[in-house]
C-alpha cells in the first residue's frame, strides 16, 4: 500500500510538472519571433536539442510538429552513443526495452507491450521497419547497425499507416542512402574487451548525371563474455565437464548497396540490396539461478508452479554461488543465419500528387542449437530451423489540397515459414511415456509450414481548420489469411522397445476436434483520431485515440490441447494526450505524453504444462513519459527522459501440471510433486495468475546523457556520460518472483578527440562502467529453476573513425 501511494504521488508530481511546463511554454513564448522554431528545426544550434525531421506520418516533418509520441536519433547522435547493434538503442528511448538472449530472437517491448514467446513463427506487436520496409520475422530483427541516417521510435498503436502488427508501436531504422552527389564516406575500426573488434566503411556519390551509388559494410568478431566452467566438488574434483564454449560472442558480417536513378526531375528510383551473415555464433546457453532445492532434486515453487526464490546465480549441481558471467552447461550451442533483402522504391511527384511504391523481398535461413537447462546434463535441449521468405508491396498516393493533407494506399504481404522446433528432455517425458511406453532420451520434433497472406487498404487526412487547429483522421482495413501444416513427431532412437519415429498428431488432427484450428481468416480495422492545437509556433498540444490490431497465430508446443493451438487476434485502444514545446530560443525541447491502454485479447505468454504457449487475456495500462533535450551552448548537451507506468493483465493460465525425470532412485515426493517411478508429476493447485504486471514494464525509469566539448589543439575534445535507471520489473508476464529484475542503473562514458581539418576522430569508451549485473532475459521453468542471460559486464575499448570526401 505504501509503495502504491508513493508511486501515485510521484506520478502525479511528474504529470503536473509536465503540464505546468507545457502551459508556461504556451504563454511565455507567444511574444517570441516565429522564426525561432524554424531555426531550431534547421539545426543551426548543432546540439541534441535540434528538432530532427522524421517520417512518423510517412512524410518528412519536424519531430516537434508530429502529434505522436516519437523519439528519434540521427546518425551522428547514434555514433556519439557508440551504438553498433539494433538492440542497443533502448537506453535513451523512454519506455523501450529489449529481451534478447542471443541474436537468434529479438523481442522489443514498448510500454510493456511485447511478444515474449520464443518460437520462430510468431510476429511481434512492436513492428520493426528498415528503410520503409516491414520486417515480419523476429529472427531477422537483430543485426549490425552501421552507416545509419536515423532511428525513429513511435510509441503507441500505429496501425493506420503501418499495419496490423504495430499494436505496441514501431521502430524504424533508416540507412544512409545514395542521395548525395558529392563523393563521401568513412572508414572505422574498433577494438574492445573480450577481444571484440569490428571494421566498417561506407562510400557514396554520383556515378553519372542522375545516377548515384552508396555501398557500406561491416564485419565484427568477439569472444564470449559468459565463460564456460566445469562443475567441481569442494575438493576440486571434476563432477561434470562444461561445454568449453563461452557465450555471448560475435562472428558476422553485413553489407548493403543503394543505387539511385533520377528517372525525371520529379521521379527517383532507389534500389537496395542487403546481405548479412552470422556464422557459428557462440550462443544457445544460460546461467542457472533462483532455485532452492527440495529433497527430490527439484526447485521449490509457489502454488502456481513458478520459482519464487531469489538466491541469485548458482551452480545447478553443487548449489554454490556463481558469477552471472559464467555458465556450467555441457552442450555447445550455435547460431547460423543468412539474410538477403532486395528492395525497390519509386518516388514520383505527379504534380500535386506524390506516388510512392515500395517493393521488398526478404529471405532468411537460420539454424539454432541451445542447451536450455543451464545444467551439465541433458535436461532440456532446443533445436530450431527456419527458412523464411517475405514479399511485400506498398502503393501510396499523397497530396495537399487547401485545408487538407491526405494519403491513401494499399499494402500486400506474403510470408512463408518452413521450419522445425525440437525439444529434447524433461518437457516431453509425459508424451514419451504415453507414445512409447517409456523413454531413453526423447525428443519431439515439431515440423511446420506456415503460409500467411495479408492485404490492407488505408487512408489518413489532416484537416486544418485554422492555423492552429488540426484534426487528423485515419483508418485501415486489414485482412489475414493464414494456414499451417503441422506435424508433431516423437523421436527416441536409443529407446530399444520403440526406436523409430512416431507421429503423435498433426494440425489436421487438432482441427478435427476444433474445426478450423489449423487456419486463421481474420479481418479487422485500425483507426486514428487526433486533435492537434498549435498554441504558438513553439508549442503543440494534442489528444488522440488510436485503435491497433494484431493477427492471431499458433503456439508451437510439444504438448498442446486443440483448443489452445491457435490464439485469437488482439486489439488495443489507446487514449493519449501530450505536448511538444521548444524553449530557450530553440536550445531546449521538452515533450510529454500521458496514455491509457485498454487491451482486448492481449496475447500473453505462459509455460503452462512446462511448454511455451500463448493465451488471450484482457489487460490495461496507464502511464506517462517526459523527454528533455537541452543544448544551452555549443559546448554542452543534455538529454533526460522519465517514464511511469502501471498495468494489469486480467488472467493467465498458471503451470498446471509439469513433468520431470527422477534424478536419483527413490527420490521422495514433495509438496506438489509425486514420484511415479522414473518420472515426477507435479500438480499445482493455483490454476490462474490474475492481475499480473506487463513484462519489461518498470513502474519508473530515468535515462540521462551529459556531453561537454571544448576546442583543443586544432580539434575538439568531448566528454560524455550516459545511461539509464530502471525500477523493479518482471521479465515475464507470469510474474514469478524468480524472474523479477530488481532496480538497477547502467552508466556509460566516453572521451572523443576530433581533428578539425581532417575530421578524424578517436574515442575511448566504457560501457556499463560500474560493472552492474543485470539480466537481459529470464525464463522461469518452475521446478527446473530460472534460466537467464546477463548483459555484458564492464567493457572498454577504442574507436577510430576516418571520414573522407564531403563527409570530412
Amino acid at each position: 500500500m505504501k509503495r502504491t501511494q508513493k508511486s501515485a504521488r510521484i506520478a502525479a508530481l511528474m504529470l503536473s510538472t509536465a503540464a505546468l511546463a507545457a502551459a508556461s511554454a504556451a504563454f511565455a513564448q507567444e511574444a517570441q519571433p516565429q522564426d525561432q522554431n524554424a531555426q531550431a528545426e534547421s539545426g543551426e544550434s548543432g546540439g541534441l536539442a535540434d528538432a530532427i525531421v522524421v517520417t512518423a506520418n510517412k512524410r518528412n516533418e519536424s519531430l516537434q510538429k508530429v502529434a505522436i509520441s516519437v523519439s528519434a536519433f540521427s546518425g551522428e547522435q547514434i555514433d556519439r552513443l557508440g551504438i553498433t547493434e539494433t538492440t542497443q538503442i533502448t537506453q535513451q528511448i523512454p519506455s523501450l526495452r529489449v529481451n534478447a538472449w542471443s541474436p537468434n530472437l529479438t523481442i522489443f517491448s514498448l510500454r510493456g507491450i511485447s511478444q515474449n514467446n520464443f518460437t520462430d513463427n510468431l510476429e511481434a506487436p512492436v513492428a520493426v521497419y528498415q528503410d520503409n520496409a516491414y520486417i515480419a520475422s523476429m529472427n531477422a530483427v537483430a543485426g549490425q547497425l552501421f552507416d545509419i541516417k536515423r532511428v525513429e521510435v513511435l510509441r503507441g498503436p500505429q496501425g493506420t499507416l503501418f499495419g496490423r502488427n504495430a499494436t505496441g508501436g514501431l521502430i524504424h531504422y533508416l540507412s544512409e542512402d545514395a542521395s548525395k552527389d558529392d563523393f563521401n564516406g568513412y572508414a572505422q575500426g574498433e577494438y574492445g574487451r573480450f577481444n571484440s573488434w569490428s571494421l566498417e566503411a561506407a562510400a557514396g556519390g554520383a556515378l553519372a548525371q542522375g545516377v548515384r551509388l552508396r555501398v557500406a559494410g561491416r564485419v565484427e568478431k568477439a569472444d564470449g563474455y559468459i565463460k564456460s566452467r566445469d562443475t567441481l566438488d569442494s575438493n576440486g574434483a571434476l563432477i561434470a565437464p562444461g561445454s568449453g564454449q563461452d557465450l555471448g560472442g560475435k562472428n558476422g558480417w553485413a553489407a548493403r548497396a543503394n543505387l539511385q536513378f533520377d528517372l525525371a526531375p520529379s521521379a527517383t528510383l532507389s534500389l537496395w540490396y542487403k546481405h548479412s551473415e552470422d556464422n557459428n555464433v557462440a550462443t544457445g546457453g544460460y546461467v542457472f539461478e533462483n532455485c532452492e532445492y527440495l529433497s527430490n532434486g527439484y526447485c521449490d515453487t509457489n502454488a502456481a508452479g513458478l520459482s519464487d526464490s531469489q538466491n541469485g546465480v548458482i551452480n545447478g549441481v553443487t548449489a554454490e554461488k556463481a558469477s552471472p558471467w559464467e555458465h556450467f552447461g555441457e552442450r555447445p550451442g550455435r547460431l547460423d543465419r543468412v539474410m538477403n533483402s532486395y528492395q525497390a522504391q519509386l518516388d514520383w511527384d505527379l504534380g500535386g500528387v506524390e506516388l510512392t511504391s515500395i517493393t521488398n523481398y526478404l529471405k532468411m535461413d537460420k539454424t539454432y542449437a541451445e542447451d536450455g537447462d543451464a545444467l551439465p546434463f541433458t535436461i532440456v535441449n532446443v533445436d530450431s530451423r527456419v527458412n523464411f521468405d517475405q514479399f511485400s508491396q506498398e502503393l501510396r498516393l499523397s497530396g495537399e489540397t487547401g485545408m487538407l493533407k491526405w494519403q491513401v494506399g494499399g499494402y500486400y504481404l506474403d510470408m512463408k515459414y518452413d521450419g522445425s522446433h525440437a525439444v529434447t528432455g524433461a518437457p516431453i517425458l509425459d508424451l514419451a511415456v504415453a507414445g512409447n511406453g517409456g523413454f531413453s532420451l526423447p525428443k519431439v520434433d515439431q515440423q511446420y509450414v506456415l503460409d500467411s497472406k495479408n492485404w490492407s487498404i488505408f487512408a489518413q487526412g489532416d484537416f486544418r481548420f485554422t492555423d492552429q487547429l488540426t484534426l487528423t483522421v485515419g483508418g485501415r482495413y486489414s485482412k489475414d489469411n493464414k494456414k499451417i501444416d503441422y506435424k508433431n513427431i516423437l523421436i527416441d532412437p536409443t529407446y530399444a522397445p520403440q526406436p523409430n519415429p512416431k507421429l503423435l498428431f498433426t494440425g489436421k488432427d487438432l482441427a478435427a476436434v476444433v474445426p478450423g484450428a489449423d487456419e486463421d481468416h481474420y479481418g479487422d480495422w485500425a483507426a486514428r483520431v487526433s486533435l492537434n492545437y498549435q498554441a504558438n509556433p513553439d508549442t503543440l498540444l494534442f489528444v488522440s485515440w488510436n485503435r491497433g490490431i494484431k493477427g492471431g497465430n499458433w503456439s508451437l508446443s510439444s504438448n498442446i490441447a486443440p483448443q489452445d493451438f491457435r490464439h485469437r487476434p488482439e486489439t488495443l485502444n489507446s487514449f493519449e494526450g501530450g505536448f511538444k514545446t521548444t524553449l530557450m530560443g530553440g536550445k531546449m525541447r521538452l515533450n510529454g505524453t500521458v496514455y491509457h491502454y485498454i487491451y482486448d485479447d492481449y496475447q500473453a505468454f505462459s509455460l503452462a504444462g512446462g511448454v511455451p504457449k500463448v493465451y488471450n487475456s484482457d489487460a490495461h495500462a496507464t502511464g506517462a513519459e517526459l523527454e528533455a533535450f537541452l543544448s544551452p551552448s555549443r559546448n554542452f548537451d543534455a538529454v533526460f527522459g522519465a517514464t511511469y507506468e502501471t498495468s494489469s493483465v486480467d488472467s493467465i493460465p498458471a503451470t498446471g501440471v509439469q513433468f520431470g525425470p527422477e534424478f536419483f532412485p527413490g527420490a521422495p515426493d514433495t509438496q506438489y510433486c509425486t514420484n511415479l517411478g522414473g518420472v515426477f508429476r507435479c500438480d499445482f493447485p493455483q490454476a490462474n495468475i490474475t492481475k499480473a504486471e506487463l513484462p519489461n514494464a518498470p513502474r519508473f525509469s530515468f535515462n540521462y546523457l551529459l556531453r561537454y566539448n571544448r576546442d583543443v589543439a586544432g580539434g575538439n575534445v568531448a566528454v560524455q556520460v550516459d545511461g539509464v535507471w530502471y525500477d523493479d520489473q518482471f521479465l515475464e508476464v507470469t510474474n514469478g518472483l524468480g524472474s523479477l529484475q530488481k532496480a538497477y542503473n547502467v552508466t556509460n562514458a566516453s572521451l572523443t578527440y576530433r581533428h578539425e581539418d581532417t575530421g578524424i576522430s578517436l574515442t575511448a569508451w566504457g560501457r556499463n562502467v560500474f560493472n552492474k549485473a543485470y539480466r537481459a532475459y529470464a525464463l522461469n521453468l518452475g521446478i527446473l529453476g530460472v534460466t537467464s542471460i546477463y548483459a555484458p559486464p564492464a567493457t572498454y575499448g577504442a574507436t577510430l573513425r576516418i571520414p573522407f570526401g564531403a563527409s570530412r
